[in-house]
C-alpha cells in the first residue's frame, strides 16, 4: 500500500488504485446513447495507473500532481442525478502516468475516485465510461481497463455491454512520453476509420509481431504517425517492436528501451492481466 500525506501533515488513511491503459488502434463510435458508445479495436491494460486517497468525512475531490479532470466531476454529477448512493468523503486523486498523453488516465483517475467513494461495484464501470464519452476524453478505455490484458473490443459499448476477446500474449513494455494531444481535438481532425480493418487483420494471427504491426499501420493511417516514427523506426533498426500510442505524443515497444534513450527518458510499464473489479 502507497502512503501519502495531505497538505496538513496527516497521513491519508486508505489507498485505492485502478490500472490505466494503451490503445493500439480503433474506430470510434459515438450515439446519442453514451451506454451504446465507444470503440472497436484494441487495448493494453496496464497497472498501477492512478491512485484515490481517503483523507477526510468532508466531502470534495482534489489532484495532486495533475490539473483538475473534468471526466471525475461529470461522474459524481451522473451519480447524483441517477439517485446512486455513495460516500460522502474527501478523496485526493493521484495520476501514475501523464496525463493527456495517451494512457487512459481520465478513465483511470475516475475509477479511482468511484471506488473510494464506494460506489456499488457493479455499477462503476458503466457510471466511469458514461462520464468518458460525455467528456470527450475517451471511448474504450474503461473497457480495457476494466477487463485487463491485451482487450480486442469486438463492439463499440459500456463494460456491461461489451463483447471482448482477451489476450495475454504480453507481460511489460517499454514507453516514451515526447508530449501530449489533446483526444477531443484530434478525434475530430483526424481519420480513424481503418481500426475495425486492423482488428480483423490481428484477430487472423493474434500475435505480439502482429499486434505491432496492425498498431504501426493504423499510426500511418491515421496520419499520426509524423509525430512519433523516427522512434518507431530506431527502435526497429535495433530489433525491437514499437507503434504510437493512441492518443498521445508516445511510443509503446517491446525491446525497444535502449533505443529510445536517443529521444528522451523511456521507462517500463507492467501489463494487468488480472480484471479490475
Amino acid at each position: 500500500m502507497q502512503v501519502s500525506v495531505d497538505r496538513t501533515g496527516k497521513v491519508q488513511d486508505k489507498n485505492l488504485s485502478s490500472p490505466a491503459s494503451i490503445t493500439c488502434f480503433f474506430t470510434p463510435f459515438k450515439r446519442k446513447d453514451p451506454l451504446e458508445s465507444g470503440s472497436i479495436g484494441v487495448g493494453i491494460a496496464i497497472k498501477n495507473g492512478s491512485s484515490a486517497y481517503i483523507c477526510g468525512n468532508d466531502f470534495s475531490i482534489e489532484f495532486e500532481g495533475c490539473n483538475r479532470v473534468k471526466t471525475v466531476d461529470l461522474a459524481v454529477k451522473i451519480l447524483r442525478k441517477k439517485k446512486i448512493e455513495f460516500k460522502e468523503r474527501k478523496i485526493v486523486l493521484k495520476p501514475h502516468y501523464p496525463v493527456g498523453c495517451g494512457f487512459g488516465m481520465s478513465a483511470s483517475l475516475t475509477l479511482s475516485a468511484l471506488k473510494a467513494l464506494e460506489v456499488p461495484k457493479g455499477l462503476i464501470p458503466d457510471i466511469a465510461h458514461e462520464a468518458e464519452v460525455l467528456s470527450s476524453t475517451g471511448l474504450g478505455d474503461v473497457v480495457t481497463q476494466v477487463y485487463g490484458g491485451v482487450v480486442c473490443r469486438l463492439k463499440a459499448s459500456c463494460p456491461s455491454r461489451a463483447e471482448v476477446k482477451v489476450l495475454n500474449i504480453l507481460r511489460s513494455l517499454d514507453v516514451l512520453v515526447l508530449g501530449e494531444l489533446k483526444t477531443e481535438e484530434v478525434l475530430e481532425e483526424y481519420d480513424f476509420t481503418t481500426g475495425v480493418k486492423r482488428l480483423k487483420e490481428f484477430l487472423r494471427n493474434p500475435t505480439v509481431e502482429e499486434l505491432f504491426k496492425q498498431s504501426k499501420q493504423f499510426a500511418i493511417e491515421s496520419g499520426l504517425a509524423d509525430e512519433v516514427i523516427d522512434v518507431i523506426e530506431a527502435v526497429e533498426a535495433k530489433g525491437g517492436l514499437a507503434s504510437m500510442v493512441m492518443l498521445g505524443k508516445a511510443v509503446f515497444a517491446v525491446n525497444g528501451y535502449e533505443a529510445m534513450k536517443e529521444f528522451g527518458e523511456p521507462f517500463k510499464v507492467e501489463v494487468k492481466t488480472s480484471s479490475f473489479l
